[in-house]
């Protein structure tokens, strides 16, 4: 498996800035990939790394023109992703 950890900043766009976050969730949705995301990145993970390479590719290309920046983590070791710790657990 495959895990990215992708933080999109916009920085060249006057509207909505979650218009643009959620055309590129789209986009993961259109190369079915699983993703969560909460205020500060979204989470994808898939078996194909070819698949999620060329996804975040993709929207690369497309959304550019908003003058982003895209923060990528990727890893191929670790826990699923739905994996979670929460405070009250500790």
């Amino acid at each position: 498996m495959i895990k990215a950890q992708v933080s999109l900043y916009v920085s060249n766009y006057s509207g909505d800035r979650g218009d643009i976050i959620r055309e590129f969730w789209k986009i993961m949705k259109s190369f079915n990939l699983e993703f969560k995301a909460n205020a500060f990145s979204t989470i994808i993970w898939s078996e194909d790394e070819d698949k999620l390479f060329n996804a975040l590719n993709y929207a690369f290309k497309e959304l550019r023109k908003y003058g982003i920046i895209l923060d990528i983590k990727i890893s191929n070791i670790g826990p699923h992703p739905s994996y979670e710790i929460r405070s009250e657990e500790i």
